[in-house]
């Protein structure tokens, strides 16, 4: 496996100001997401794709390959990430003949993600014969959705099989997402991270932080300068 640690990480974030690069716990945000990846066993090479100079530089000092400058086009608020990542494949691959078996996609919003965690994936990706992976966590087995007057539907399949919360199946729901795994060529042909033979990592959701806006980041903070201490308790809990 050849896998590409791919970082978008774009300069216009709305909900949080230059969120990438904000600091988080004294260090950019964007950083945590670095530092994991290069932790990891199995990664080869770390990619950041923006458009900012000013994220370009902090990842290279991170340690982080930024290769080239992301077209502004590809950096709006209506700009897909797909969009991105095959433009960054495409391109790697023109300028300097680098393809990658497999991208993982690693979101600078999960902070709370480990170099064990993407070893784990990719790990469990070869066990599993995958050709695609998203991590995900446990949630609750009613599904509603709301609408504007604050009326609650329940999903099909949303409502539990029995009132006995142990005598039903488990529910998940993607975590952020902290991983994104998936084989290139799979990836290339079908313009999804979600193809294939999909398997999932999963989280747990303590740690399933995903930073979109002010509440998110002032709650992370909290969550990540205490979570030596939440893992104790929940080893010692009883």
């Amino acid at each position: 496996m050849k896998i590409l640690a791919l970082i978008p990480a774009r300069g216009g974030s709305k909900g949080v100001l230059k969120k990438n690069i904000r600091p988080f716990n004294g260090r950019p945000l964007i950083a945590y997401t670095i530092e994991a990846a290069k932790a990891s066993k199995y990664v080869d090479r770390i990619v950041v794709s923006t458009e900012d100079e000013e994220i370009a530089a902090i990842a290279i000092e991170r340690g982080a390959d930024v290769p080239f400058i992301r077209p502004i086009e590809m950096a709006s608020d209506t700009s897909k990430v797909m969009d991105a990542v095959v433009y960054t494949l495409e391109k790697l691959k023109e300028i300097e003949g680098y393809e990658p078996t497999h991208v993982l996609l690693l979101q600078t919003t999960s902070p709370m993600r480990t170099s064990e965690d993407i070893d784990h994936a990719v790990e469990l990706f070869e066990a599993r014969s995958a050709e695609s992976l998203v991590s995900v966590c446990q949630t609750e087995s009613w599904l509603l959705m709301k609408d504007a007057e604050d009326r609650l539907t329940i999903l099909p399949n949303g409502i539990p099989l029995t009132s006995n919360r142990q005598q039903n199946p488990k529910f998940y729901k993607l975590d952020g997402c902290m991983i994104y795994l998936i084989k290139t060529d799979v990836l290339l042909h079908e313009r999804s991270f979600v193809a294939g033979k999909l398997i999932g990592y999963e989280i747990p959701r303590w740690r399933a932080i995903d930073i979109d806006d002010p509440q998110d980041f002032v709650v992370g903070e909290l969550i990540h300068r205490e979570r030596g201490a939440i893992e104790q308790a929940l080893k010692d809990f009883s």
